[in-house]
């Protein structure tokens, strides 16, 4: 009996697993688009993430006053992490002799945003610049908030993703355009 009851517990178990489904993992081009041209130093410090984004799985806005979440789709890392090592990239390395500024924020929004004519993707960045050294709690030189929205090529995940890495590019260059005339 004790095995009979061990044989069906197995077959439930494996039967549960047979039917979980396939889950895909997405993550920015970290590749630099080269739009950002600076003799500036841009530090990126640790970014804070909104709560509605602050999870794995794709945040979708399908109307004005409804959000969702992608079932299959997830992040790979937290998008706060993404975002600090897309800007990173964009900003470049540290140039010799130029002034050094600290670029920390909050990620507001991060996400697929519905619309007639198709899928969009949304980023919008609260955004503190400080003196290179300067500590997080002292007053910024400059605090803007950021956002921009890009038109996915298709309907796909993969599409929109690739707007989303396009999104923090043009951010990345209104920021490092703005650290310049501080």
């Amino acid at each position: 009996m004790k095995f009979r009851f061990a044989a069906i517990s197995l077959m439930l178990v494996l039967s549960s697993c047979a039917s979980t489904p396939k889950l895909d993992y997405y993550t920015l081009d970290m590749s630099s688009s080269g739009t950002v041209v600076t003799d500036l130093n841009l530090e990126v410090a640790r970014f804070a993430i909104s709560e509605r984004i602050d999870r794995t799985q794709i945040v979708i806005q399908k109307s004005p006053t409804r959000i969702d979440y992608y079932s299959k789709d997830r992040w790979a890392s937290s998008v706060g992490e993404m975002v600090e090592h897309k800007l990173a990239a964009e900003f470049g390395p540290a140039v010799d002799g130029g002034r050094t500024f600290i670029v920390s924020g909050t990620v507001i929004a991060f996400e697929q945003v519905d619309s007639p004519s198709g899928p969009q993707a949304k980023v919008k960045l609260e955004i503190a610049i400080r003196k290179g050294g300067a500590k997080r709690y002292e007053a910024p030189l400059l605090e803007k908030t950021y956002e921009t929205i890009r038109t996915a090529d298709s309907n796909s995940v993969d599409a929109v993703v690739q707007a989303l890495s396009r999104a923090l590019e043009a951010i990345a260059a209104e920021i490092a355009t703005d650290a310049a005339g501080l």
